[in-house]
């Protein structure tokens, strides 16, 4: 899928006005128009606790307590929901839905270390509590997990979580590469993002169509929708470490500045009027008040706006890939759900002191 076409972004207000929409198991219910979404979201919870063993492997107790710190499991509730517009749910889909998480937590396993973060989801990390060692085994551990339950899918299921699971290392890599880089280009950022987050979306939603035995078209605008979607996800992710209410997130802001991760909003920053006073403060990130500099140049910037209208572009490019699904509650409700999506996250996850004033496009 080519990057989101650019021009000029609008004038965006943050937050957007009114009640945001409801992403509890029941409203996600009412949004696909499946009344039992609920029960079959337990279900995946379940297989997912039964996947990592517990006590049963010494690495058990620490995974376990990394897979059950929740998160928004919007990777399971693709494939189940995309198996959903084949009318299709039963144990493989269980499977696929849960080998598909378990992938996104052994990948924050180990980004954590990479990161050397502290907390994840508002919990201590396996690195942090019982040292770097255990993690990168902890992470393998899920990893392997993940792989077994896609096996017992189908050779296909674990072709595709091999093959996403490739794609994300590469992204994790691309975006090593570029790690204090000033000069990293929006192409090389999103080049990263396709690999790191979007295909793992794309695979969840092809997991679904998989077990459901949809014909290939349809697969096909399936893994469209995921990857568009994922981007989306991504971008709005980046604009949230900037502006984002870190108990509400479960994890640090400004995170990616002091690690030398340039996002798109900072990325096109660097190339405003401020761009060398912002790479000034970049280049000094180790401290806590420069980050605070950096992240208040890239506000003022007008980035941020941009940002959110290339996650905006990416959402409707997810909506139109499934947009002739729409003879089925579920197709439908996907093709919603990306603005849903960033409608919710713009409400509820951006810290209440960056809401003094419009995040505003330059002119």
């Amino acid at each position: 899928m080519p990057p989101a076409p650019s021009r000029p972004a609008p004038s965006l207000p943050l937050p957007v006005t009114g009640r945001p929409p409801d992403l509890s198991p029941a409203g996600l219910a009412r949004h696909f128009g499946l009344p039992d979404l609920p029960d079959r979201l337990a279900a995946v919870e379940e297989r997912l606790a039964e996947a990592i063993g517990g006590d049963r492997s010494p690495l058990g107790p620490a995974s376990q307590r990394v897979v059950s710190a929740g998160g928004k499991r919007l990777r399971p509730l693709l494939t189940v929901v995309a198996a959903a517009t084949g009318d299709v749910f039963d144990d493989r889909v269980v499977d696929a839905a849960a080998a598909v998480e378990l992938v996104q937590v052994g990948s924050l396993v180990h980004d954590d270390i990479l990161d050397d973060a502290a907390t994840r989801r508002g919990r201590p990390t396996i690195n942090a509590v019982e040292g770097v060692n255990h993690a990168v085994l902890a992470g393998d551990y899920i990893l392997a997990r993940a792989a077994e339950l896609a096996a017992g899918v189908s050779q296909e299921a674990a072709r595709l979580i091999a093959v996403a699971l490739g794609e994300l290392c590469e992204g994790q890599v691309l975006e090593m590469q570029d790690e204090y880089d000033p000069g990293r280009t929006v192409d090389a950022h999103l080049a990263s993002v396709r690999g790191k987050t979007a295909a793992l979306f794309a695979c969840a939603c092809r997991l679904g169509a998989h077990c459901a035995g949809l014909d290939e078209r349809t697969t096909e605008a399936l893994g469209t929708y995921g990857q568009a979607f994922g981007m989306s996800f991504q971008v709005l992710d980046d604009v949230l470490d900037l502006i984002g209410d870190e108990e509400r997130l479960g994890k640090p802001t400004g995170n990616d500045i002091a690690s030398g991760v340039y996002t798109l909003p900072v990325i096109s920053a660097l190339q405003g009027p401020d761009g060398a006073e912002l790479r000034q403060a970049l280049a000094e990130a180790d401290s806590p008040a420069a980050v605070d500099r950096a992240i208040d140049l890239v506000r003022r910037s007008g980035a941020i706006a941009e940002a959110l209208a290339t996650a905006d572009r990416y959402a409707d490019t997810a909506r139109r890939a499934v947009a002739h699904l729409d003879q089925c509650t579920a197709g439908e409700g996907l093709a919603r759900f990306p603005h849903t999506y960033a409608t919710w996250a713009l409400q509820t996850l951006i810290d209440p002191r960056h809401l003094d004033r419009p995040v505003a496009a330059r002119d």
